[in-house]
C-alpha cells in the first residue's frame, strides 16, 4: 500500500479519555495504531481484549477511535463508564461524527490503522483476522 498523508493534527474539538489529545502530535517517536471499535460491536467485545493483551510487547501508540452504532454512545459519561468497567486504558476518542473513520477510509468495524510517525497510513486491516496481519506488520517495523 502507498503511504498516504492523512493526519497532521488530531480533531482538536473531538473529546478524549484516558489521554489529552495534545498529547499526541505528529511528527511522534512512534507509529500509532488505530483501533476501530463501538460499544454496540460483538466482534469488537472480544478483540478489544486481545488488542489491549498484546499491546504490550508492541512498539506502537495504540489509540481506541469509538465509532458510535447508536446515538446513546456519542455520550463520553457512557462509553467513559464502559471503558472503565472493561479496564480499557488506552487512549480513546470519541469519533461522534465519523471524521476520522472517513479520514481513514474504514468502511467497517473492528478495523485498525497504522500510522507512520508522521500521520501517514502505512497499513490497514479488519477484523480478527486483520488484527492477526497488522500484529506480523507492527512486529516488522
Amino acid at each position: 500500500m502507498k503511504a498516504e498523508q492523512i493526519i497532521n493534527e488530531w480533531p482538536s474539538h473531538l473529546p478524549w479519555l484516558n489521554q489529552s489529545q495534545s498529547d499526541l502530535i505528529f511528527p511522534s517517536d512512534s507509529y500509532y495504531l488505530l483501533y476501530f471499535w463501538s460499544m454496540s460491536c460483538p466482534n469488537c467485545h472480544q478483540l478489544t481484549d486481545q488488542v489491549l493483551q498484546d499491546k504490550k510487547g508492541m512498539n506502537v501508540k495504540v489509540i481506541g477511535v469509538h465509532v458510535p452504532y447508536i446515538e446513546e454512545e456519542k455520550s463520553v459519561e457512557v462509553v467513559s463508564t464502559y471503558a472503565l468497567d472493561r479496564g480499557i486504558t488506552i487512549p480513546i476518542v470519541l469519533d461522534q461524527n465519523y471524521e476520522i473513520v472517513t479520514t481513514c477510509h474504514v468502511k467497517g468495524i473492528p478495523s485498525f490503522c497504522l500510522l507512520s510517525q508522521y500521520g501517514q497510513i502505512v497499513a490497514k486491516t479488519m477484523g480478527d483476522v486483520g488484527w492477526g496481519k497488522m500484529v506480523k506488520k507492527i512486529k516488522g517495523l
